[in-house]
């Protein structure tokens, strides 16, 4: 066998080893991060069935998004354009079974009682949540009678783990342990803070920074006041055109914010988009 046929062979059988070891690396790596089990913090939010609760409840479960994944009657839904396939779980169904810990341990930790990690769930956006808010929307899930089935686990096909082994894809319990806030600018903006956080913070990120199909929020200094109740009550942009995103989240949870609640959300995103960065502030005292 001469040299140059001997390196095309070798040159062959290790591309189809490399071949056959990417499948299984790809398992390997993707079945340590579904399997990997976190530390589970106490909870002791309990259902709050007060009557003014139970409203509270019920429009803060449309305002954080909850009905845009788990569906309109919260009973579950195929998330499409998920990373992975996904079905968002049927809160009704677990409402029968699941405690009040356990709700709380996914929605603001992204964790499941067994201590694994939910999927999709946008946890880090609702890790800052406060007690009250989160015992009013239990108080109203427990309001709603029990229905249908419990959804399906999600499907981890060759893609999705690709994805998981490459980073794509995240375990949420590990991205809402990182999470950082949205930057405090003293008690006069911690109402529209807060307010930014859990009802923007799912598309936009929990500190207003932006993701992969959102922008950061310092875009607000774009509209006026008045454009700025538009393009939450309508949908529209600083020139009053339809956005195909905001369009149907503002028909959909936005429109219900009174006037109080979308004043203090416009004053703190401007407030925050003017505030001198970290970067500015280091720069300033050397």
């Amino acid at each position: 066998m001469t040299r140059h046929v001997k390196w095309t062979v070798g040159t062959l059988l290790a591309g189809l080893l490399a071949l056959a070891a990417w499948p299984t690396y790809v398992w390997l790596k993707s079945e340590a991060v579904i399997g990997q089990r976190y530390t589970l913090p106490r909870s002791l939010v309990q259902a709050d069935a007060n009557p003014a609760a139970l409203a509270r409840g019920a429009r803060v479960v449309r305002l954080a998004g909850c009905t845009g994944c788990h569906g309109p009657d919260l009973r579950g839904r195929s998330l499409r354009d998920a990373e992975i396939p996904i079905v968002a779980s049927n809160l009704r169904a677990l409402t029968a079974s699941e405690t009040d810990e356990a709700f709380d341990l996914a929605i603001r930790r992204g964790l499941r009682t067994d201590a694994s990690s939910l999927w999709i769930m946008p946890s880090q956006s609702y890790v800052y949540m406060h007690d009250s808010d989160v015992a009013a929307i239990l108080g109203y899930l427990r309001t709603l009678s029990p229905s249908g089935n419990p959804t399906p686990p999600p499907e981890f096909g060759f893609d999705a783990r690709s994805k998981i082994a490459e980073g794509k894809v995240q375990p949420v319990a590990s991205i809402a342990m990182t999470q950082m806030p949205a930057v405090t600018l003293g008690p006069h903006y911690d109402g529209g803070r807060y307010l930014a956080m859990i009802a923007c913070g799912s598309c936009h990120g929990a500190d207003l920074s932006g993701t992969d199909h959102a922008p950061d929020l310092n875009v607000t200094t774009r509209y006026t006041r008045e454009a700025f109740f538009q393009l939450l009550r309508r949908g529209s942009n600083a020139h009053g055109k339809w956005l195909p995103t905001m369009g149907p989240l503002a028909r959909q949870r936005f429109h219900i914010l009174a006037d109080w609640e979308i004043d203090p959300l416009y004053a703190y995103l401007v407030a925050r988009a003017r505030a001198p960065t970290q970067d500015q502030l280091s720069g300033s005292i050397r």
